[in-house]
């Protein structure tokens, strides 16, 4: 089996945005020490926008400027060892300003597809060109923010545009429904990877676009009492890295989550990679070909990066190969 290992290399997007060292750089770094002594890389997906607005500040502001080339390194630093480095859009930051030492975020405008074209298309475009010119080569896959893709109508003109070759934003099963996120994946096929056009919950072989789903997998109700007992007890070991506060959704209610069986991501954030054990061993069984796994380094936890390190050991020594998402398509 192929194991695609992505994060969403982002801030918090709530009214405290955290710091660039502990929600960005210290976990991420510490899950690079985990997993590459098994030969395993990341696919990074950089959120270009909130990099984009950094740098509008930064000749105004000696912070912004500070973390503009503190992050600008680090990205750099983390493609020449050899992860992959592709384009994440929140764009939301567009609309967001900074006083130099926080930010008054945007709450209206996350949902790329949501916007007028000629917006959209200059946020795309020039997030795009900023990433691009840090890492010195072009990004080709994309993730969008809150895995909202649709219209895809809108995405694919984007896509053409900017000549992207692949999307990673459909988690297959789900649909979710509120201000800062939107999309139905209920009708996704269920396969490794397809071809799309104008629709990207459809698969057509003659496509122009490929997607790679994140993998889902039903979870027990059990699992989010865990993780509730765990947030009670407030233990060292499951206390989130991450200085900054989420955005408050009401899409999906907790009694939902606490009384049935729900589709949920393969993930390596905090208690939620105690599962990624059992998905992978699902995909097997199914004879899947590719283990799309999901994470953020701002919800690293002591927990989640040593049992990453566990499950980069389990799966090398059963055979598994750990590829870059372009590895997939290119």
């Amino acid at each position: 089996m192929n194991i695609i290992l992505t994060l969403d290399y982002e801030l918090f997007l709530g009214k405290n945005t955290g710091s660039i060292d502990n929600c960005l750089i210290r976990p991420l770094d510490a899950y690079i020490e985990s997993i590459e002594k098994y030969g395993a890389k990341f696919t990074i997906f950089v959120d270009a926008t909130y990099l984009y607005r950094l740098k509008d500040y930064s000749t105004k502001y000696e912070k912004a400027a500070e973390d503009y080339k503190k992050i600008s390194t680090h990205i750099k630093n983390l493609q020449q060892r050899g992860h992959e480095i592709q384009l994440h859009i929140h764009p939301h930051w567009f609309y967001s300003d900074y006083n130099g030492q926080e930010w008054n975020m945007d709450q209206t405008h996350y949902k790329l597809c949501d916007l007028p074209l000629e917006e959209a298309e200059k946020i795309f475009s020039s997030s795009k060109a900023l990433l691009d010119s840090i890492i010195g080569s072009a990004t080709t896959a994309f993730r969008a923010g809150g895995f909202s893709t649709q219209p895809t109508e809108i995405l694919k003109q984007l896509f053409e545009q900017n000549e992207i070759k692949a999307d990673t934003s459909v988690c297959p099963g789900n649909i979710y429904d509120s201000p800062q996120q939107k999309y139905d994946y209920l009708r996704v096929p269920v396969v490794d990877k397809y071809m799309f056009s104008n629709d990207i919950c459809l698969e057509d072989p003659q496509g122009k676009y490929i997607e790679i789903p994140i993998t889902t997998y039903k979870i027990s109700p059990l699992f989010y009492w865990k993780l509730a007992c765990n947030r009670l007890l407030k233990l060292n070991r499951h206390r989130i890295w991450g200085d900054g506060e989420a955005v408050v959704t009401t899409a999906e209610s907790i009694k939902v989550r606490l009384t049935r069986y729900t589709q949920a991501m393969a993930c390596i954030d905090g208690y939620k990679i105690s599962y990624l054990k059992d998905i992978y061993k699902f995909q097997k069984k199914r004879n899947r070909e590719i283990l799309c796994v999901l994470g953020h380094p701002k919800l690293a936890t002591n927990y989640s990066v040593i049992k990453l390190e566990e499950f980069c050991k389990y799966a090398t020594s059963d055979g598994a190969k750990f590829l870059t998402i372009s590895q997939c398509y290119e």
